[in-house]
């Protein structure tokens, strides 16, 4: 159906300015009018992109790294190049701070801040309410807590050598068995 049937369609129905108000109907521009409309559009997401304050900037690369995390999140498998010190990492790149002043910020020491960026080191829960508070809670706790776990249980699905080492130091275990 082109738009021109589907607008008198709906004049059937609605006045013109009805239609106006509740629809947005596509322009049919030539090549090069749509490639004008391109290119000044281009030109105006440029503009704003430069006329942005560095608050602006760094809140808008936080909800981005938030939509990264959560996107990762919703993906099945676990990627070594998507660890909880990799985005720890960027989020420090993305509010323009030092490692050492970000560790001041957030009240620890910059040799276990280091450790956890180079994934040396697991975080704990303490952490995570520090860097959803210095977000202003814009990434929250739950968030990189996730990332943190997603590490974790990867290691257990896949370490079956740790798994049998450690299971011959268990005594008296349970069989799994069906009662009858």
């Amino acid at each position: 159906m082109s738009y021109e049937e589907v607008f008198k369609k709906l004049q059937e129905k609605y006045t013109i300015e009805e239609i106006a108000d509740a629809m947005m109907i596509p322009a049919e521009l030539t090549e090069e009018e749509e490639q004008a409309s391109r290119e000044a559009l281009r030109q105006l997401r440029l503009k704003l992109q430069r006329e942005r304050t560095e608050a602006e900037k760094i809140y808008y690369d936080m909800l981005r790294l938030r939509f990264l995390i959560e996107d990762y999140l919703k993906e099945k498998a676990f990627s070594p190049e998507k660890t909880f010190g990799k985005y720890l990492a960027e989020y420090i790149h993305a509010i323009r701070k030092t490692k050492k002043s970000f560790s001041e910020d957030i009240g620890i020491h910059y040799t276990r801040l280091s450790r956890i960026l180079h994934d040396k080191e697991e975080p704990n829960l303490a952490l995570m309410y520090r860097l959803e508070k210095h977000s202003g809670q814009l990434i929250p706790a739950i968030l990189w807590w996730k990332l943190m776990i997603r590490k974790q249980e990867h290691q257990i699905r896949k370490d079956e050598a740790t798994r049998i080492a450690e299971g011959r130091k268990v005594k008296n275990a349970l069989e799994s068995q069906k009662p009858a």
